[in-house]
Parts: C-alpha cells; sequence; structure tokens
C-alpha cells in the first residue's frame, strides 16, 4: 500500500474517532483499527512491536478510565457502596475517551513503521512545502530515535543486572526520570546533528529538489483512497441529518 494511501486512512480513522459521538459507533470503529493493523502488515513480529508500544500507555488510558468513572457525576445512579458511586454517564464518557485513544494509538503507532523517507515522499505527493513535510517527518524520526536510545538503556541496565520489576514501587517514578532525562538529552543531540547535516547539504538552498525515488499511486490506491472518502463523507451526511 501507498504511503499516501495509509495516510489518508490514518486521517480520516483519526477525525472519525473525535467527531462519533457514540459508545457503539466508537466500538465499530475501534474493531476497524483493529482490522486495518492486523491486514498492512500481518506478521509477528510487528504485532510484539505494537504490543510493546501500546503496553505502557494502556495502562494510561485504563488510569484516565478509572479517574473519569469515579469523578463523573452526571445521570443515574448504575453502583454505589459506601463512598464509591459510579454514575451511568460517567462510565458512557469513560468509554468515548478510552476508545478514542485507543484508536488514535493504534493508527499513529502505523505511522511508525513508515520508513522516513516513504513518508517524506508521500507529503511531497501533495504538493506540500518541503520544510513543512520535513517537520512532520522528522517529528516522526525524533520519536523513533527516542525509543531506540532507551531501548539501549535498558540493554546496559539488563547487562548490568538491574531490573525494573524488582524495584519497589515508589522508587520506579525516581528511576524512570533519571532514565528518561538523558534518553532525552541523546534524542535532542541526534537531531541537532540533523539539523547541521541539513545546512551542509545546502537545505533551502535551490527551490527545487529533484527526487531519485517516487511511490506513483497504483490502481488500488485509487480505489481505496475513493471509497474511504465517500464512506468518510457518508458518515458526515449522517451525522448532520441526525442533528
Amino acid at each position: 500500500m501507498n504511503p499516501r494511501t495509509l495516510l489518508v486512512l490514518s486521517i480520516i480513522i483519526s477525525i472519525l474517532s473525535v467527531i462519533l459521538p457514540k459508545v457503539e459507533q466508537l466500538l465499530i470503529l475501534f474493531g476497524i483499527s483493529i482490522i486495518f493493523v492486523l491486514v498492512i502488515q500481518p506478521s509477528k513480529q510487528r504485532f510484539l512491536l505494537l504490543w510493546k508500544r501500546l503496553k505502557v500507555l494502556i495502562v494510561i488510558i485504563s488510569i484516565l478510565f478509572i479517574m473519569q468513572l469515579l469523578f463523573r457525576h452526571d445521570g443515574s445512579i448504575l453502583f454505589q457502596w459506601k463512598w464509591i458511586t459510579l454514575y451511568a454517564e460517567g462510565f458512557v464518557i469513560a468509554l468515548q475517551v478510552s476508545l478514542r485513544l485507543l484508536i488514535l494509538l493504534l493508527i499513529v503507532s502505523l505511522l511508525f513503521d513508515v520508513p522516513y523517507y516513504d513518508l517524506l515522499l508521500a507529503l511531497r505527493g501533495w504538493k506540500l512545502p518541503y520544510e513543512f513535510s520535513l517537520m512532520i517527518t522528522s517529528t516522526f524520526y525524533f520519536f523513533r530515535a527516542f525509543e531506540h536510545q532507551f531501548r539501549m538503556i535498558k540493554e546496559l541496565l539488563i547487562i548490568r543486572e538491574v531490573s525494573f520489576k524488582m524495584i519497589p514501587l515508589f522508587k520506579k517514578f525516581k528511576a524512570f526520570s533519571d532514565i528518561l532525562l538523558p534518553v532525552i538529552a541523546r534524542s535532542l543531540q541526534t537531531v541537532k546533528y540533523r539539523a547541521i547535516s541539513l545546512d551542509i547539504r545546502g537545505f533551502r538552498l535551490h527551490a527545487q529538489r529533484t527526487e531519485y525515488i517516487s511511490h506513483r499511486l497504483k490502481w488500488f490506491d485509487y480505489i481505496v483512497q475513493i471509497l474511504a472518502f465517500v464512506i468518510f463523507i457518508s458518515v458526515i451526511l449522517y451525522l448532520l441529518i441526525l442533528k
């Protein structure tokens, strides 16, 4: 699949995850997102990498779900025990927020696996300014560099027989912050070297650039993009009619 097609589908699914109001609709979109992830590159290594990325974020989403459930006091009472009271409106909003975040994380995780130059060419294929395209791709590159540096630090700790699982819970936050700051500093250092490399290679020296590689859309990409736009417009019209 062409990276431009992947970007179109990702943008449409992300927008739908924000504008769809009902939990049932978000559940359907979440199922479509899972199928989309499974179809793009079905491999065991990809699923393991996706699970590693989402594992920590799922814990954060679970905490947000519990906070919405406990502190949202609207609607009828679903459950009450001593000082704990759960309301119907809080349960619905907690589900909506959690599903939206899960959908967005699934879609963004796909874009992290698109090669840097392919993503840049996809944005340039839409005739976006080169500076803007480079800024977006560099953002994804920074997160990849951050992930790579964090993995290196984790491997060094394993070699030294240091395990996060053995650290007490209340000391884990301090240990994580002690590791996080050097990782961010190293990632920013690589970004600085990339900026120097761009200046040395004459970035912005010429208005037009020659691309040695081009990803042209095939008939399959045109069909997928047209169907995606038709479904997107149909959903928008359906929501407007309901209002």
